[in-house]
C-alpha cells in the first residue's frame, strides 16, 4: 500500500515529458479486442503517441470479465495512478455506479480524457413485420430479439412497454447481433435494437432500402441521422421516470471514452486531454476511421466530466426511485 501511495507523488515530481520518456502507456479495455472497445483503443494506440510529450508507445491491455466490471474495479482500486495507464472505460460506468450501490468504483472519480464516439442505439423493425412506427406497437404485440434480458437492447423495449404503452415481447437467448438478424430474416422475431454504428454501417444498406425500419432510439436526445425517430427519454411520465431514463441513456453518451484512474496528477490529465484533442483532428487518424467505417462523435474530457457530474448530482430520492424502476424491469416476465 505504501508503494502504491508513492506512485502519484513520484509522477507529480516529474514533468509528463520526463516521466513518459522511455515508458509505455497501457490502454486498458474491459472487453475482448475484437469489439468496438478494442477498435477505438487500437486507434488510440496508433495515433495518440505523437502528441504525448516523450512520445511513449501505447500498448493495448485487454481485461474482459463481467461486462467490463472487472476492468472498472481494477482501474479504480488497483491500477497504477502515475499516468502509465489509461482506460477506455465501459460505457455503463455511470449507470452501474448509480444503480448498484455495492459497486467498487465511482464514475465521478475517473478523470475523463475524451470520447471518440457515442454508443447510442436504435430499434429496427424488419420489412416483413409490417411495423413502421412506435404507435403500431401500442396496438399489437411485437417481438424483439436479444442476447439477454439484462442488456441495454432488451431494457429499451421493456422501458417503452412501461412508459409508452407499447406491447414489445423480448425473445432472449440469441448468441449475438448476427444471429438476431438471421432470426429477423426468417420471421422468428420482428425486430431488434442495435448500436447506431451497426445501423449505419453493417445494416446501412438495409436501412436505406427500407428492409429495416427505425422506430425508436435509446439515446439522450434524438439522433441527427434519424430526426423523426422518438427516443426513450421522451416518454418519462414523472420526475422519477425521467431521472431513470437520463441515467439509463448515459451509456450512450459516455460511449467509447478514455479516462485516467482516480488519483493521477492533474498535469498528466491535462497533457492527455490536449493529446486527445490533437488526435481527433489528425488527418491520418481521420483517414483510418473513414476507411474502416468507424463512427466518430468526439466530446472533450472537460465536457464529459461535466456531464457525469451533472448526473451524479441527481437527488438521492430520485436515485432510489430509479433503482426501484430498474429492479421492476428486471423482474418483468
Amino acid at each position: 500500500m505504501a508503494l502504491a501511495a508513492l506512485a502519484p507523488a513520484t509522477a507529480a515530481a516529474q514533468t509528463p515529458e520526463t516521466f513518459y520518456k522511455g515508458k509505455d502507456i497501457k490502454v486498458l479495455i474491459g472487453a475482448g479486442v475484437g469489439g468496438t472497445y478494442g477498435l477505438y483503443a487500437q486507434l488510440a494506440t496508433r495515433h495518440m503517441r505523437q502528441y504525448i510529450p516523450g512520445q511513449p508507445p501505447l500498448v493495448l491491455q485487454a481485461m474482459p470479465g463481467a461486462g467490463g466490471i472487472v476492468a472498472l474495479n481494477y482501474s479504480a482500486n488497483a491500477a497504477p495512478k502515475d499516468g502509465s495507464m489509461i482506460h477506455l472505460v465501459h460505457a455503463e460506468v455511470l449507470f452501474e455506479t448509480l444503480m448498484k450501490p455495492e459497486s467498487k468504483f465511482n464514475a465521478r472519480d475517473f478523470q475523463y480524457i475524451g470520447r471518440f464516439a457515442d454508443a447510442d442505439s436504435i430499434g429496427l423493425m424488419s420489412r416483413q413485420s409490417g411495423v413502421r412506427s412506435l404507435d403500431e406497437v401500442r396496438q399489437k404485440q411485437v417481438t424483439m430479439g436479444s442476447t439477454g434480458r439484462d442488456t441495454a437492447f432488451a431494457l429499451g423495449p421493456l422501458m417503452l412497454n412501461r412508459f409508452a404503452g407499447t406491447k414489445f415481447k423480448v425473445i432472449a437467448g440469441y448468441k449475438g447481433t448476427a444471429d438476431i438478424h438471421i432470426a429477423m430474416q426468417r420471421g422468428e422475431v420482428d425486430g431488434a435494437a442495435v448500436t447506431l454504428a451497426n445501423a449505419l454501417t453493417l445494416q446501412g444498406a438495409a436501412v436505406k432500402s427500407g428492409d429495416l425500419v427505425p422506430i425508436f432510439a435509446i439515446a439522450e436526445n434524438r439522433i441527427p441521422d434519424f430526426p423523426n425517430v422518438p427516443t426513450v427519454t421522451e416518454f418519462g411520465r414523472d420526475a422519477n421516470e425521467k431521472a431513470f431514463l437520463d441515467i439509463y441513456t448515459s451509456t450512450g453518451t459516455i460511449g467509447r471514452a478514455l479516462a485516467f484512474p482516480p488519483g493521477v496528477p492533474k498535469p498528466f490529465v491535462q497533457v492527455l486531454r490536449e493529446a486527445f484533442e490533437k488526435t481527433i483532428v489528425d488527418k491520418e487518424f481521420l483517414a483510418e476511421a473513414q476507411k474502416s467505417n468507424t463512427p466518430l462523435a468526439p466530446m472533450s474530457g472537460e465536457k464529459l466530466a461535466a456531464y457525469v457530474e451533472k448526473l451524479m448530482a441527481t437527488p438521492p430520492d430520485r436515485i432510489a426511485a430509479a433503482r426501484k424502476i430498474n429492479q421492476d424491469l428486471m423482474e418483468e416476465p
